[in-house]
């Protein structure tokens, strides 16, 4: 299924968030996606003031990584960043979670670690990243279970920062569990228009993709107009 350029960047999030963008990167990122309109950006913590500023009087938002890419921090760290990017004026949290407590069976833990952030953020939409790839298929569902009852607007397969993308399998296994009680975004090695059409007919309604990820497929899905 084919999906119009213009619907498709207002599904998919563009991000530089390697520890080496620079203050030129995060100004190049700006500049291509006020071009495509791209409906939202992420960078590191550091830069989130500048695309705050930068996309004031436009329809694009600003993304917040939060306990990124690890999700290991402590809840009161990850609370505090998420409290910080707020109060700087994000529009999506985009968490993970802490993927150890998940394997380890403490969902209990994961949970409050979820609601804590969900808490701080005042209603704005939270996207809870489970790392899919990691996980084995019993552990992609409960992951799935958990943020269904967490709070959270959407769960997210993966951070791009793992060694494995996410696959189709994995948005199977997670669109069948969570049976569109929440909104399911794809992230991590997506970087062809192919894929990603597929993963939409599976019921993936954002993406999360690299900048460079994110141009080449727009102008994949111009070709095919």
């Amino acid at each position: 299924m084919k999906i119009n350029p213009k619907e498709l960047v207002k599904m998919i999030d563009v991000s530089l968030l390697q520890s080496v963008n620079t203050e030129a990167d995060i100004q190049y990122l700006i500049e291509m996606t006020k071009k495509y309109q791209f409906i939202c950006d992420f960078a590191l913590p550091c830069y989130s003031q500048t695309l705050v500023e930068a996309f004031k009087d436009e329809d694009i938002m600003v993304g917040a990584p939060v306990g990124f890419p690890t999700g290991a921090e402590l809840t009161e760290v990850k609370v505090f960043q998420a409290r910080t990017l707020y109060e700087i004026g994000c529009d999506e949290f985009d968490m993970v979670m802490n993927i150890g407590w998940l394997k380890s069976k403490q969902f209990g833990k994961v949970t409050k670690d979820i609601q804590a952030v969900y808490q701080i953020i005042a209603g704005k939409p939270l996207k809870v990243i489970v790392e899919a790839m990691y996980l084995t298929e019993e552990e992609l569902i409960d992951a799935c279970k958990i943020v269904m009852n967490s709070g959270a607007e959407f769960i997210k397969t993966g951070t791009g920062w793992a060694s494995k993308p996410t696959e189709i399998r994995h948005v199977e296994i997670m669109a069948k569990v969570i049976q569109g009680r929440i909104k399911l975004k794809a992230a991590g090695g997506i970087r062809d228009y192919e894929t990603l059409c597929k993963m939409h007919e599976l019921g993936v309604s954002r993406f999360g993709l690299s900048l460079s990820s994110g141009i080449k497929i727009v102008e994949e899905a111009l070709l095919k107009q």
